[in-house]
């Protein structure tokens, strides 16, 4: 077989994440706090709503994790189930009091402001294109759907051999796209955790778990014609975690 594109891009989370970035999260989140409690009062106007929408399918799932053998499981989730279906008075009262102005949602919004610069962790995966271009993440999935574009973002942590092509079906590859890059994201991104905390066992488990997702995902998606392989990987030598994609033609 003759490699049309093989590409391999090093990750590492951004420096910070914008201030730009962090003050428009914050501000547009302040001001979806009309719509967010019309949204709740809307979908559980009242205690029979809560209970149909949101108490009785917490209890059902909830349920699935208590081991039927441990002792009086099935009082315990009795118990449960009567907490949870008589909690809306309380529930109304948290969310009436959340969301007033100035109230705990606003608050919390703020305080939390530092959770978010996290994002840099993702961000190191997808880029912030009008700032640092498209990374290893997008550009991976980028030049086997034939986004041409992404050549122009490659750098010093970037390889590229061969010519970029879509390998899907004509139209599925925007789809692909969609459908491969948050797999690539999560991987990389609690790989990366794992390994900043030498979690060497946890990080490469992690790395396995993701390729075993890409395999039996995105790789069986190919057109006739096109052997794809996408995988993320840790190299010891350089020390860092990558993206990779190859397509090979099977005619």
């Amino acid at each position: 077989m003759s490699t049309v594109v093989e590409y391999k891009g090093y990750y590492s989370p951004i420096a910070e994440v914008p201030s730009d970035i962090m003050d428009e999260w914050e501000q547009t989140l302040k001001g979806e706090r009309d719509r967010i409690l019309s949204a709740l009062q809307t979908k559980i106007p009242n205690a029979d709503a809560f209970i149909a929408k949101l108490a009785e399918p917490a209890y059902e799932v909830w349920k699935d994790f208590v081991n039927a053998s441990f002792p009086d499981a099935d009082f315990i989730k009795l118990k449960m189930r009567i907490k949870l279906k008589t909690a809306y008075g309380s529930w109304n009262t948290g969310i009436q009091n959340a969301f007033a102005e100035g109230g705990t949602f606003e608050t919390n919004v703020t305080n939390k402001k530092d959770k978010f610069a996290k994002a840099k962790y993702p961000m190191g995966v997808t880029g912030i294109r009008y700032k640092t271009g498209w990374l290893c993440g997008y550009k991976a999935i980028g030049v086997i759907t034939g986004d041409v574009r992404v050549a122009r973002y490659m750098g010093t942590d970037d390889s590229l051999t061969g010519d970029i092509v879509n390998a899907f079906p004509s139209g599925i590859n925007k789809y692909v796209r969609a459908l491969t890059l948050p797999i690539i994201v999560q991987g990389l991104v609690i790989a990366q955790y794992a390994h900043e905390n030498g979690l060497d066992s946890e990080r490469d488990a992690v790395i396995s778990a993701t390729n075993t997702r890409l395999d039996n995902t995105v790789e069986k998606l190919a057109a006739s014609g096109y052997t794809v392989s996408v995988d993320i990987g840790y190299d010891a030598v350089a020390d860092r975690l990558f993206a990779h994609s190859k397509v090979e033609t099977t005619a």
